[in-house]
């Protein structure tokens, strides 16, 4: 059964990661909090997703990012189940969660706001569905520890490394993509901080998934819809 867990709060806005750690060491910290499988409740296809895609005005360069992003989500989803690593992966959720992952970057980026957090309050009213926006509110940062054998988190942790493996609308490694961010937006040395734990965590992540997976996903790629590692 795939379910969402609520998690605790912290208290501690500077680091939520480290100050969770101390919280929730082991999954019977979590709190007794589950729900139906994410197929129960309404799941938009790929069309859908393009519809709310015309109705939140997302850009063409964004659009072209979520799909590259899609694809290496459904890819890892795909090895994760034909591993055994993910049995309880709903493909059409990892599908939505990927393609909405970004639906609020432009009203942020032109009104201010995080988009992470806007784009999963968007997502759940508009799908309804908290595991789809639980994956797109997490896709920056994952403030908890990184454990994949945690069924609730596997598809927030799937989405999470996908988007830190495409730079604009092209697969590349961890290094590259971070190294952008840094160009980018690294304005300050607390931005540049934050973007190296974020590197740190993402690494963290491709370490986890390659060790479940039994693929290094270092330069793994899709290739018709599958990983294939090393692919031009």
């Amino acid at each position: 059964m795939t379910a969402t867990v609520e998690m605790p709060f912290t208290g501690d806005a500077e680091t939520p990661r480290e100050a969770a750690a101390r919280r929730c060491m082991t999954v019977d910290d979590l709190p007794p909090i589950s729900f139906a499988p994410s197929h129960a409740w309404p799941v938009p296809d790929a069309a859908a997703c393009h519809a709310l895609w015309d109705r939140y005005a997302m850009p063409d360069h964004i659009r072209a990012h979520s799909s590259m992003v899609a694809e290496m989500a459904m890819a890892l989803a795909r090895a994760a189940l034909a591993s055994s690593g993910g049995a309880d992966l709903h493909l059409p959720s990892v599908l939505a969660s990927a393609l909405l992952h970004d639906i609020a970057k432009d009203y942020t980026i032109r009104h201010g706001g995080n988009h992470a957090q806007l784009g999963g309050a968007w997502t759940l009213h508009e799908t309804g569905n908290p595991h789809i926006a639980q994956g797109v509110m997490h896709h920056v940062h994952w403030p908890w520890r990184v454990d994949v054998t945690v069924t609730e988190w596997f598809l927030p942790l799937i989405i999470i490394y996908a988007d830190k493996r495409v730079k604009h609308d092209r697969l590349v490694t961890l290094e590259e993509r971070f190294d952008d961010l840094v160009e980018r937006y690294g304005r300050t040395e607390r931005i540049r901080e934050r973007i190296r734990e974020s590197h740190e965590q993402a690494v963290d992540i491709e370490r986890a998934l390659s060790e479940r997976l039994g693929i290094a996903l270092h330069d793994a790629a899709p290739r018709d819809g599958e990983l294939a590692v090393n692919a031009d």
